[in-house]
């Protein structure tokens, strides 16, 4: 909700969720147990912060299979674009469709909020527009990454695609001086596995909830497990609706911030999951 970066609430008028991410080490999460050991821990973290939160009763878990697309000079990741695509596997069994996902995300909320994400299947389209909370350089702090997103199901993905292809279903994407012969491809040639549960529910006060999710990305690697980052994430609607909405926000950013201490052992370096597929430390 923030255009300064800061965490601060000040209304924006496209701005649905906020996310606040913490990126956590691989190695602290090499099993279910862990998980549930950092779930312990979070609980005690928010009674000791005033934040009540209400763990989930039994531990289930989502597999997903993610992959990014770019071309070769990284086309989209220069021009503040991500086009990411998930397939969740329900028992093991792929789904019958996979979720494609077109995003515009800058630390700038002009940028972001300029992208006309409308493709040309408006029947299947959903719509998101996000500010996304990381922690910021220096300790018990934060900052603003805004991520306006439009997402499709849709049957089949190819190994490989010109930008023409994106640019006929996202037709704003040709009005940016791309060249849409370019190829895309699977960034880095990574196909990672994602492992997503719920943790619980953080109440902030003023009808401003959260649910809590924990989602480890692991290599696609048949004999053993190899985590390559885990996030820790809890996402609050916006409404908009009062100023008590609002003291429930900044509840939020205050949490956030303060959870930074007792989870300073779990912390990993870096900004986002996509910054790590990309190999930079970009957003």
């Amino acid at each position: 909700m923030s255009k300064d970066g800061k965490g601060t609430t000040s209304a924006t008028p496209l701005v649905t969720h906020r996310e606040f991410k913490l990126l956590l080490k691989p190695e602290k999460f090499t099993s279910r147990r862990a998980v549930l050991e950092f779930n312990e821990l979070l609980h005690k973290a928010a009674e000791k912060l005033g934040v009540h939160y209400d763990p989930v009763e039994s531990l289930g878990s989502q597999l997903r299979i993610v992959q990014f697309y770019d071309t070769k000079d990284e086309t989209l990741r220069k021009n503040k674009l991500i086009f990411r695509i998930r397939q969740i596997r329900e028992g093991g069994w792929p789904g019958e469709s996979w979720e494609l996902t077109f995003k515009c995300r800058a630390p700038d909320y002009g940028k972001a909020a300029a992208f006309n994400t409308d493709t040309t299947m408006t029947k299947l389209q959903k719509k998101k527009f996000k500010e996304e909370l990381i922690r910021g350089e220096a300790p018990g702090t934060m900052v603003s990454i805004f991520s306006n997103n439009v997402i499709v199901e849709y049957p089949e993905v190819p190994l490989e695609a010109p930008l023409a292809r994106l640019a006929a279903a996202l037709p704003h994407l040709a009005t940016l001086g791309l060249d849409l012969n370019e190829t895309m491809s699977i960034v880095a040639g990574a196909k990672v596995f994602e492992l997503q549960s719920d943790l619980g529910t953080l109440s902030f006060g003023h009808g401003v909830t959260a649910r809590a999710t924990i989602a480890v990305w692991a290599r696609p690697i048949p004999d053993r497990f190899e985590p390559l980052v885990a996030e820790f994430g809890f996402s609050t609607h916006v409404l908009g609706k009062d100023e008590k909405e609002e003291k429930g926000q900044q509840a939020a950013d205050e949490f956030f911030k303060a959870l930074q201490a007792p989870l300073h052992d779990y912390l990993f370096a870096g900004t986002t999951k996509t910054a790590l597929i990309y190999g930079d430390e970009g957003a």
